[in-house]
């Protein structure tokens, strides 16, 4: 119960002993008996049916615009208030950020080594963008951008791995670096800006058909990408 983020452990204990969780059907005899996620058909929780999880945790959400990648917003809602609220109590995270204004894919996960391995600057994950721009532009644009450009306050030159020209304002642009606010920073440099901002692909990972504001855990095959 502790582990699927029902509360502490005294809360939990409570919660048991008062008949309150039901394991397909059946209350528990003891609170300290041990049960395996894999194991439970149905799991309820004061009345109400919950799927038991295996941690740790991977998450792919489909992020909408107006939320703040942060567990303590400071001027609109959380991003994490549109998981289950157990979540909260597993010491999730999210991989990397996404600012208020951008959509798109965005990973969660309760595991340590699948941050660093995704976000450290030495594996160089590509992530793809969709970016609607302010102003037209043509091929010279997106030359300039895969040859690099300074960012502001910034003496390294930064690349983009590719650039697709959709139609005259809009362009998919694929980085690997992970620099703050890279790709706005990079469209500004090459004489643009970016009118929104959203995000395809993180590595081999697609955002597909997922609906915005939903999520979904991501397959052993998905994980297996990354090396998970």
């Amino acid at each position: 119960m502790q582990q699927q983020g029902f509360g502490s452990r005294k809360e939990c204990r409570q919660l048991i002993e008062a008949g309150l969780v039901l394991v397909d059907g059946e209350e528990p005899a003891d609170y300290r008996q041990a049960v395996e996620p894999a194991s439970v058909g149905e799991l309820v929780v004061d009345g109400e049916i919950w799927e038991p999880v295996a941690l740790p945790l991977y998450l792919m959400m489909h992020k909408p615009a107006g939320y703040e990648t942060s567990h303590k917003p400071m001027h609109h809602p959380s991003v994490f208030s549109l998981l289950p609220w157990q979540f909260s109590m597993m010491d999730i995270s999210a991989v990397g950020r996404l600012d208020v204004d951008t959509t798109g894919l965005l990973l969660f996960t309760t595991d340590g080594r699948f941050v660093h391995a995704l976000t450290s600057p030495r594996r160089h994950v590509p992530k793809c963008y969709e970016i609607l721009l302010k102003h037209p532009v043509d091929e010279a644009f997106a030359a300039h951008l895969k040859k690099g450009v300074f960012l502001r306050d910034d003496n390294e030159r930064v690349a983009a791995d590719a650039v697709e020209l959709v139609d005259e304002i809009t362009v998919r642009m694929t980085i690997s670096q992970g620099k703050y606010h890279q790709v706005k920073r990079m469209v500004a440099a090459a004489g643009n800006r970016v009118s929104e901002l959203h995000r395809l692909a993180f590595g081999e990972l697609e955002l597909g058909s997922l609906e915005e504001g939903q999520w979904r855990h991501l397959s052993g095959a998905e994980r297996g990408a990354f090396g998970f």
